[in-house]
């Protein structure tokens, strides 16, 4: 039997929640891109970030850390919506970008730990933070979280698509962007930036979306008229 419980206003806050993170997250990764003064992370650019470029190394960790923190919210709301249809790709996603929110935790770490750079001798901080890059332990954690981002918002598109909630324009473009990504050996801030946009529109419009729904749609209970035209069934 369907509940027609009136929805309370926690459970209408989980809605603003899921809505906004999945307006967000893609948003402040928008940001951060051109933001960012250390792209790659090797020991010369962590250092000159660290000492020139302080404040825009701060700004990009805060940013990949909320983004990060934004992936549970936005996760719940593709997994609320697949109850039924897309349920298991909605659970796989759902880990899979939970990971990448980790591995964009761990870069937002990673800068704000370089930021103690600063101040000491230009070849001795270089050096070590290309020893950390390249430790065997890190890149065996490291790098598979970050890849499980890309993979994560793909599998949630077409969780999202299966649910009935977007339309397939939306995984197939989240879909290129992350074969580009993986497969390309481009290395361009602009097509970066554009990677960041498309995903940013496709899940801004899912967020914009699950906002504009009514609780009776949030939480999957049908009209007056629906349960009528059931009941005479």
């Amino acid at each position: 039997m369907t509940s027609t419980a009136p929805t309370t206003p926690a459970r209408r806050l989980r809605r603003y929640t899921c809505g906004a993170a999945l307006i967000l997250f893609p948003a402040l990764l928008v940001v951060e891109g051109p933001l960012d003064p250390a792209p790659g992370g090797s020991g010369e650019v962590m250092y000159r970030a660290a000492t020139e470029h302080a404040a825009a190394l701060t700004a990009s960790a805060v940013l990949l850390l909320v983004s990060g923190m934004l992936m549970v919210p936005a996760a719940a709301a593709v997994l609320h919506q697949a109850r039924d249809r897309g349920s298991v790709l909605a659970d796989i996603g759902a880990v899979l970008a939970v990971l990448g929110g980790f591995g964009h935790a761990a870069i937002s770490v990673f800068y704000l730990f370089a930021l103690g750079l600063a101040g000491g001798d230009r070849a001795e901080m270089a050096a070590y933070v290309d020893r950390v890059n390249e430790s065997a332990a890190l890149g065996f954690v490291a790098f598979p979280l970050i890849l499980c981002f890309g993979l994560g918002v793909g599998v949630l598109a077409w969780a999202a698509w299966r649910s009935g909630a977007i339309g397939w324009w939306a995984p197939a473009v989240v879909t290129a962007v992350v074969v580009a990504h993986l497969v390309l050996p481009i290395d361009s801030a602009v097509i970066e930036l554009v990677g960041l946009g498309a995903l940013a529109v496709v899940f801004g419009w899912l967020g914009v979306r699950v906002l504009r729904m009514t609780d009776a749609e949030w939480d999957g209970i049908p009209s007056r008229g629906a349960r009528r035209e059931a009941v005479a069934a």
